[in-house]
């Protein structure tokens, strides 16, 4: 890591010489061209839901993991403390009168457990024959979503936080077209969610109180979408690029259909500003290019940008900022890579990291970015060949990589190395390939956008941890897989 000149960048940057693709980089390439697929997509998951059991790390496994990584760190001496023993004195966040502050998360027998940040207050939402899965609370913070599967099947739940459901009854069961994601609408009222389906995916809407069986709006593969503010329409992204794909904004009330925007360019989930002006989506350029695309729908004037490889965005939920991140190369076939801020008005472009970027989230306030990277070629490679067979090998052996936790402030241009992890098999297979889409519904920041809830491997466990993005340092919550933070 080079050192930091404040006239010259950003704080976190990585060499300017070119470097082949670290074995990292090459499997999360991988995954998401895996994710592209989209017939393939919901079977995936399907499969990892029966497979990979919310257990703990065995200590065997670890040792795979860790064997091939190198654990010496450039900014060693730079990193906080990590161990849950050295965080005992972090600053937990201070709720308001009227925020929830709740944590959901799945504990090692599968089951919904919410609880408060300093692990107080802890209920045991589910008790259930089902296994849930990526659990996300309303807008409003009094219930939670999630999918529950089982050898029959798999379903769409609807839980109260207060309440322990010994058999909950699914708003959405099917044996054969089982769901795999779910959106909760901003006014709390419906979940959208996707299952499988003979054409793919179906993108289905169901009233979260169960008056009305669910309905599919749309089918198509993949399906990436952002709603609306008000909860009427859905910004719609499918089929990725091509003759095939589509993007549209439909009603949610309406037949699944709408006006074309453009025809897609190379990218995942389009998005909305938070004042619901400007449409961020990708749209095909001339050959087999593709550029990013800014359009203001109040004066229909757009901004334009080239991108190479992938592009992966997210706004501002504060701002008419748009952060994003593309392939490094020409032909690359990820959106790892560099991480931006455009401004909508103007569409001036700054950069704010160098590093290798798998993924990135907007805090709450609309301040940080908490963004995740891959060790860079030397500092954790793991030597894994190119195709399915490969990464099919190196998921199911949990050969996890190493991985770096930043967090950007857009306000100063500055960013700070918090420290190194290992992260979970789910939260490095599922979360992190789609994680555009999965900040739209599912939210790893406090409310007060001070902290991040993140799994991690430590000790050959899965752990849950807070982190204080101030200190850097983290405090273990509980052992269990896939935390997500309640919004207020």
């Amino acid at each position: 890591m080079n050192e930091y000149d404040s006239g010259n960048g950003p704080l976190v940057v990585m060499s300017d010489a070119p470097k082949r693709p670290s074995g990292c980089r090459i499997v999360f390439t991988l995954l998401v061209v895996l994710a592209l697929l989209g017939a393939s997509a919901s079977g995936a998951i399907w499969y990892f839901f029966l497979r990979e059991q919310p257990e703990p790390v065995e200590q065997d496994e670890l040792v795979a993991a860790t064997a091939v990584i190198n654990q010496e760190p450039t900014a060693a001496a730079a990193l906080p403390a990590t161990s849950a023993a050295a965080a005992t004195a972090v600053a937990l966040p201070t709720p308001a009168a009227d925020d929830v502050n709740r944590i959901v998360f799945v504990n090692s027998d599968g089951q919904l457990v919410s609880l408060a940040p300093d692990g107080s207050n802890e209920r045991l939402l589910t008790d259930a024959q089902q296994r849930f899965q990526f659990p996300a609370w309303s807008p409003d913070g009094r219930l939670v979503a999630a999918v529950g599967a089982d050898r029959t099947g798999a379903g769409i739940f609807v839980l109260d936080d207060g309440e322990t459901e010994a058999a909950p009854e699914p708003l959405y069961a099917d044996p054969r077209n089982g769901p795999f994601y779910l959106y909760w609408s901003p006014d709390s009222n419906q979940v959208s969610f996707l299952a499988s389906h003979p054409d793919g995916m179906a993108l289905h809407l169901v009233q979260a109180d169960g008056s009305a069986d669910s309905r599919v709006l749309t089918t198509g593969g993949p399906l990436y979408w952002q709603w609306t503010a008000d909860s009427r329409q859905m910004f719609v992204h499918s089929g990725f690029a091509g003759a095939d794909s589509r993007l549209e904004l439909i009603a949610a009330d309406g037949d699944g259909t709408g006006d074309s925007l453009a025809s897609p360019g190379f990218f995942q989930a389009p998005g909305i500003s938070a004042d619901g002006r400007y449409l961020a989506f990708a749209e095909e350029a001339a050959g087999t290019n593709s550029r990013l695309v800014v359009r203001d729908t109040q004066s229909d004037t757009e901004v334009q940008q080239r991108h190479a490889g992938i592009v992966a965005l997210a706004w501002s939920p504060t701002a008419n900022q748009l952060a994003y991140t593309s392939g490094s190369e020409p032909d690359s076939r990820s959106f790892v890579g560099p991480l931006r801020l455009m401004d909508a008005a103007s569409g001036e472009v700054s950069l704010l990291s160098q590093e290798p970027i798998v993924a990135f989230f907007w805090s709450p306030n609309g301040r940080y970015l908490a963004a995740v990277s891959i060790l860079g070629r030397g500092e954790g490679d793991i030597n894994v060949q190119g195709g399915k067979t490969a990464v099919g090998k190196h998921l199911y052996q949990q050969n996890l990589p190493r991985l770096r936790l930043l967090v950007y402030d857009v306000t100063t241009d500055e960013g700070r190395l918090l420290f190194e992890f290992v992260p979970t098999f789910t939260f490095a297979t599922q979360f992190l390939p789609f994680f555009d889409q999965y900040a739209l519904s599912h939210q790893i920041w406090s409310p007060q956008s001070d902290a991040l809830v993140l799994p991690m491997v430590e000790d050959g466990r899965n752990q849950i941890f807070i982190v204080n993005i101030t200190t850097g340092q983290k405090q273990f919550l509980a052992e269990g897989l896939m935390p997500f933070w309640s919004p207020r």
